[in-house]
């Protein structure tokens, strides 16, 4: 049976969206004997896992098939670093940072270490207070406490100033980072800015041959301890029950691509953390009111991390780290919950914050004034503004910077589309900045006040943004008929999680559905279901959207007497077209297939033949 169209162009002009069809050129390759079909064969090649050996690994992530950490560059020259101060008993501080990434890193790096028996202790800069990464202040917390060597994660390949003060005062510093290199351009020619460190671990350094470079910081400590573990005769079985939770955590948090070793690490990672022991985490997941059994990508990305998280943005991440060091569970519990609590609140003021900004686009017309949305609004938490920035982001799909006050400067946090690299972009006008960085998708930056009016007008004059940019594209896996669904097609899919960034849950489109229920659920009114059916075929199908939305919709294509009748329960004729994930629906111990709707467009009739070109 052939499911799958050659590729479309489908509008949706209400939405602002293009709607496309993957159609990845067929290598012919003889899938049927891998034991897959012809749907997971072209969910496989839109990926673009296409040989048989790239198949076969992507099916069955081995721990075999990782990268070995020696081919990250200086791993061999930070670890005899390392341990020549352990060996001399020197004290050796880890400097992180505060997000998630950042807390899993120095856990893995501060937990390793004290394995092997080093004078191990911790920093992690306040957000507020301290800003971003290392820098003079904690280098001279360090030097007050006698630290001989200083070990950085997450942060360090752009702290060039403040590795030459360390050094300056007889500390040794090795850089572990994932963050890319800054670069200058000197007659014409572009050159990076690495720091004078003792070493330098960064998998995006030019020089550097790792093989899969789009690696989050937690996994590069992840590779160091690895080595030294090694070399130290640690058994690896418990190098991977006591870190791989923790490299898998951060690698979704980070929204690092699932593919490669990512994928590997986070299957895996996954495994581990179900059946963990590790009180911190145990903690997290009771406190979560988390099945843990049931832990998936999405436990990770929106319940553990974001709680993870709060305690960075709203306190110090400190107690994020000193929660997963607790050796007391009660006491590891009432931590748990205290982040609960914090993420709650940190929810709150995402909220607040997101309409203040929503309002001011709207009352500011500033839509149409610029492609690229930079938004100065004082008294914001700057702990939220990259949540904030990506929330804009979404809705309007514009690169968005939302910038507040911050002691004497302004601070603010980018996010992106995939047509404007953020970095190289914001990187042309950073003459009106005075720190800066981050890379495609995402930044951060700070500015005096009088520059920003400055810095909009350069960047609006600079960027190259074209209408077409700035409307979201869709892309799917194929059409799929509702008669084509089964339990064992589900199951199939199932087996290519993880889903999430680089490796998304499959979407494919269906037209000319019919609704023949609608419910309207939720406290806020926000999540419809509905039964949909196609050729006498029927399936429940959810939309988290708020239903007045959806009414309005249908009220541009229907008459009143039409939808009132379906929110009644009585035959109406009202159709739409969807794309869609599926998912499997568990309730009371029945389990059936559900279609998740991710975006969807009123037909108006059923005449569908304009949905392709």
């Amino acid at each position: 049976m052939v499911i799958f169209d050659i590729i479309k162009i489908i509008w949706s002009g209400d939405y602002m969206e293009r709607w496309f069809i993957k159609n990845k050129s067929d290598p012919g390759i003889e899938y049927k004997k891998l034991g897959i079909n012809n749907v997971i064969y072209k969910i496989l090649l839109n990926r673009e896992i296409n040989t048989e050996e790239k198949i076969k690994s992507f099916l069955e992530p081995k721990l075999s098939n990782l990268n070995s950490p020696i081919l990250l560059k200086d791993m061999v020259k930070a670890s005899n670093l390392i341990l020549s101060h352990l060996a001399k008993k020197n004290k050796i501080r880890i400097i992180g940072d505060y997000d998630v990434d950042g807390v899993t890193s120095t856990y893995i790096l501060y937990s390793g270490l004290h394995r092997i028996g080093a004078n191990v202790s911790y920093d992690i800069p306040h957000r507020v207070e301290d800003g971003y990464g290392i820098n003079n202040n904690l280098i001279d917390r360090a030097y007050d406490d006698g630290v001989n060597l200083i070990i950085t994660c997450d942060n360090g390949i752009a702290a060039r100033d403040t590795v030459l003060y360390a050094k300056s005062k007889g500390i040794d510093i090795v850089i572990t980072d994932h963050h890319e290199v800054p670069k200058i351009v000197e007659n014409s020619i572009e050159k990076e800015l690495i720091p004078d460190a003792n070493a330098v671990i960064d998998p995006k350094q030019n020089s550097c041959s790792y093989p899969f470079v789009e690696i989050c910081g937690a996994v590069v400590a992840f590779k160091l301890i690895e080595y030294l573990y090694l070399i130290k005769g640690v058994d690896k079985e418990e190098f991977y029950e006591n870190f791989l939770p923790f490299a898998a955590l951060a690698t979704v948090c980070d929204v690092m691509p699932l593919i490669n070793e990512n994928r590997i690490i986070v299957s895996k990672g996954l495994k581990y953390l179900r059946e963990t022991k590790h009180l911190g985490l145990n903690a997290l997941i009771e406190a979560s009111d988390i099945k843990k059994n049931d832990i998936d990508v999405y436990h990770l990305g929106f319940i553990i991390g974001p709680t993870i998280n709060s305690s960075g943005r709203l306190e110090s991440a400190k107690y994020a780290l000193d929660l997963l060091l607790e050796k007391d569970y009660n006491v590891a519990l009432e931590k748990a919950k205290k982040l609960r609590e914090l993420n709650y609140e940190r929810q709150e003021l995402t909220i607040k914050a997101f309409n203040v900004i929503d309002k001011k686009i709207n009352s500011e017309n500033l839509l149409n004034k610029h492609k690229v949305l930079i938004i100065y609004e004082e008294g914001l938490n700057e702990s939220i503004l990259g949540i904030v920035a990506g929330k804009i982001k979404e809705k309007y799909y514009r690169p968005t910077l939302v910038l507040s006050d911050s002691k004497d400067l302004i601070k603010g946090s980018g996010r992106s589309i995939e047509e404007y690299n953020m970095f190289k972009e914001f990187s042309k006008s950073k003459e009106y900045l005075t720190s800066f960085g981050g890379h495609k998708m995402a930044c951060g930056l700070a500015l005096p006040l009088e520059n920003l009016e400055d810095f909009i007008k350069d960047v609006d004059e600079k960027e190259n943004l074209t209408q077409e940019d700035l409307i979201r594209k869709i892309y799917i896996d194929g059409n799929l008929k509702l008669k084509y669904i089964s339990m064992n097609l589900l199951k199939e899919i199932e087996n290519l999680a993880p889903f999430g960034n680089g490796n998304s849950a499959p979407k494919f489109g269906s037209k000319n559905l019919k609704i023949n229920s609608l419910n309207i659920l939720g406290k806020n009114k926000n999540f419809l279901k509905m039964t949909l059916s196609q050729d006498n075929i029927s399936y429940t199908a959810t939309l988290f959207e708020d239903s007045e939305i959806f009414l309005n919709n249908l009220a541009k294509y229907y008459e009143r007497e039409e939808i009132m009748a379906l929110l009644q329960g009585r035959p109406s004729n009202i159709f739409i077209d969807i794309i869609f994930n599926l998912e499997l629906n568990k309730f009371n111990g029945n389990i059936s297939i559900q279609l998740k709707i991710k975006n969807y467009r009123i037909t108006g009739d059923k005449d569908v033949n304009r949905w392709f070109n």
